[in-house]
């Protein structure tokens, strides 16, 4: 019996009050986008011109309310509840941290790019493979060019030939070249070509008056000098030339001043993913260069470190970071501190250097205020993303609605103790006749009888639907969730054949009917751009009171308490339990079946193929955490929908998988199920007592009579 006091109860009911109260006005105070830094009269505008404010402001009092009646209902149970969804949290929470635990990794990942800035000449004037020209003894040139000296960058071992030719071969033009080395050392030179040079250069060489060096082997890394001029015969002579620097071997360099080069560090689902960089260019000593580091886009991460090796491999300067100053100065390029900069650094020799650039080591601990941050950003949007604008609250509410109705259909059977999972297939056949009849009498049948009577149908498809698993129960035995988990396949499949074969149109693009007409849908009660919440509201708070009403002030609802806690006991006491397990199931039924008219008439507005995926198990999920107290299922129906819907918005919000919420859901379940087995052990040691437990009933029961009863089954 109920221990507590008046003054307990009138103390609990104000906890319940109050809290429910402050969590009112919080969802208000989000949804409606309020702030601190508003004045009263700010909040006041903001609240009164969101559309349908009052509706919103009502079922935000009816969340209050709930969470009254559970505090209530459940008593210290409640903390037991909420102690059970703040494990799963906290557990939610370290499984998001470590999906996120990679986040680090966009430090290491991205595009960059390389920049080489001096204001010297470029050291190089032709590369491998280029080739330039130019004309000796031109009238109109100050002074007339009468020798031409050409650098490039070579590397020891590279074989090179260059050719030295007239452009015009009729222009009389006789060409001397030599090949120098960094220190002005001729190493070779030509001042002809022979005739099987002029057959495997055919393509360039005209004459015997052009100058080849062919195959020439490059002794050492460095910049080499070509030079050429006419030879004296020809001294004064008018002409365009070229020289070509032919070479199977690839270029020693990469860019040379002004230049940029990139690439992509750790690319994903790569063989051999890009890990670090060498990129080398030409300096002469003296050259004053600046050399950046830093991502590609304004949206990559990737954190680089940079070295300068000069042609023995030695670090000459290196760049993790950049000062605030650096990042001013070359904002075109920088874009945070983690970039690099080897700014304004003097060539200490001739020579080719390079550029070594990878991403930094992530450290341990940048590794884990990562992973806390994003893991932070995901379960903000996760809690509170729900609540971030009015549509996403609608979006919560209307799916709580539906969990709601499931939650109460399940509880009742659970109640009897009948594990019956059917609820999904009264669900689809509600839907169906509900759609059916709007869709067909949409036009013809006013709003305030077509409504009433596809609910009253609905309800009656989910009874008699749920009616089948009880008399097989009853009557055969047949285990009622084998049964009902194989009813729900085919009333799915014969939704599915409807829908695809009578009431998909034509020229529809996916398999779903036409709209429903106005009059075949519930009247709405907030519709904000669209977005839409109908009187199911109303019609939900009426099934809790019902069932509430069913299950603790009927005979039925006796009988069916009776069952739950000791079906032998029951049957002693005179209780038809065949007929209590058929109009339980039935009546469970019959409430998923208005679940399924408001998924029709309220939310989609059309059947659409997979109206529901599962909503009816994550019903059970909700009977669970109420308890299977129809007064509590408000409350836990509303805190599984605000997960559900949170986790939504956390993968759009924060990119993190919203398949979290079904490990926050197995937590539940398991924690449920442990508390679950503690209780079984407890009422069995009651039993073997002599007793038996019934909720809000004395210990022990009086024998029911067979006229208030039934008869005995």
């Amino acid at each position: 019996m109920n221990s507590k006091t008046p003054a307990q109860q009138l103390f609990l009911v104000l906890i319940g009050v109050v809290i429910g109260l402050i969590v009112s006005l919080f969802i208000s105070y989000r949804a409606f986008g309020l702030n601190s830094s508003m004045s009263f009269d700010d909040m006041q505008q903001a609240v009164t011109s969101t559309i349908d404010y009052g509706g919103v402001l009502l079922i935000n009092v009816l969340i209050g309310a709930s969470i009254t009646l559970f505090i209530v209902s459940l008593r210290w149970d409640a903390l037991r509840v909420v102690l059970t969804v703040i494990v799963a949290l906290i557990f939610g929470y370290l499984v998001t941290l470590a999906f996120s635990w990679d986040t680090a990794k966009r430090f290491t990942q991205g595009e960059f790019r390389v920049s080489l800035e001096s204001d010297a000449e470029p050291p190089v004037d032709l590369e491998y493979d280029d080739d330039v020209s130019d004309e000796f003894n031109n009238p109109e040139a100050a002074p007339p060019l009468t020798e031409a000296a050409y650098r490039f960058a070579g590397r020891g071992g590279d074989t090179v030939s260059i050719l030295a030719y007239a452009e015009d071969p009729e222009s009389g033009l006789d060409l001397q070249v030599a090949l120098l080395s960094a220190d002005g050392t001729i190493l070779a030179e030509s001042t002809s070509a022979t005739p099987e040079q002029l057959d495997t250069f055919s393509r360039d060489l005209e004459t015997e008056k052009d100058a080849v060096i062919e195959n020439f082997v490059l002794p050492a890394d460095g910049v080499y000098t070509i030079q050429v001029q006419p030879e004296a015969a020809s001294a004064d002579i008018q002409g365009e030339f070229s020289v070509e620097l032919v070479t199977e071997a690839e270029s020693p360099i990469d860019f040379v001043y002004g230049d940029q080069k990139g690439g992509e560090f750790n690319v994903p689902n790569v063989k051999d993913p890009l890990t670090e960089a060498s990129f080398r260019f030409p300096g002469q000593a003296g050259d004053v260069v600046t050399i950046l580091g830093f991502p590609a886009r304004a949206n990559i991460d990737v954190d680089v470190e940079m070295s300068l090796l000069d042609a023995s491999g030695n670090t000459l300067a290196s760049s993790q970071d950049v000062t605030p100053e650096q990042l001013a100065a070359h904002k075109g390029d920088l874009q945070s501190a983690r970039d690099a900069a080897i700014e304004n650094f003097i060539l200490p020799a001739n020579g080719i250097y390079t550029v070594h650039i990878q991403p930094e080591k992530v450290r341990r601990e940048t590794q884990l205020d990562e992973a806390l941050s994003k893991t932070n950003v995901a379960y903000d949007a996760f809690l509170f993303g729900s609540l971030n604008r009015v549509n996403r609250w609608i979006a919560w509410i209307r799916d709580a609605i539906t969990l709601i109705m499931l939650g109460l259909a399940i509880s009742l059977v659970f109640r009897a103790n009948q594990f019956s999972l059917g609820a999904e297939g009264q669900l689809y056949f509600g839907a169906l006749v509900s759609g059916v009849l709007g869709l067909t009498l949409g036009r013809d049948v006013p709003r305030a009888l077509l409504v009433p009577i596809a609910l009253l149908s609905a309800a009656t498809a989910g009874f008699l639907w749920g009616l089948l698993p009880g008399a097989l129960k009853a009557y055969l035995g047949a285990n009622e969730l084998v049964s009902t988990l194989m009813l729900n396949t085919i009333a799915t499949r014969f939704y599915e054949l409807v829908l695809t074969f009578q009431l998909q149109p034509p020229d529809a693009g996916y398999t779903a009917s036409d709209w429903i007409p106005g009059a075949g849908l519930l009247p709405m009660i907030v519709d904000v751009k669209g977005d839409q919440i109908s009187i199911a509201v109303f019609i939900l708070i009426g099934l809790v009171f019902l069932t509430w009403l069913l299950i603790q002030r009927t005979p039925l609802g006796y009988e069916i308490r009776m069952i739950g806690a000791n079906i032998k006991f029951a049957n002693y006491g005179g209780v038809n339990t065949r007929r209590t397990i058929m109009l339980t199931m039935a009546i469970s039924g019959a409430i998923a079946g208005l679940a399924g008219a408001h998924l029709a008439m309220g939310i989609h507005r059309k059947l659409i193929l997979n109206i529901s995926i599962g909503l009816a198990f994550e019903g059970v999920v909700v009977a669970l955490l109420a308890r299977n107290n129809p007064l509590v299922v408000p409350f836990t129906g509303l805190l599984y929908a605000y997960l559900r819907t949170g986790a939504r918005f956390m993968e759009s919000d924060a990119n993190i998988s919203s398949e979290v919420v079904r490990i926050i859901q197995a937590v539940i379940i398991l924690l449920i199920t442990a508390e679950a087995l503690i209780t079984f052990f407890r009422r069995q040691r009651i039993r073997r007592r002599g007793t038996v437990e019934l909720d809000a009933t004395p210990p022990l029961i009086e024998p029911v009579s067979p006229t208030a009863g039934g008869s005995h089954a």
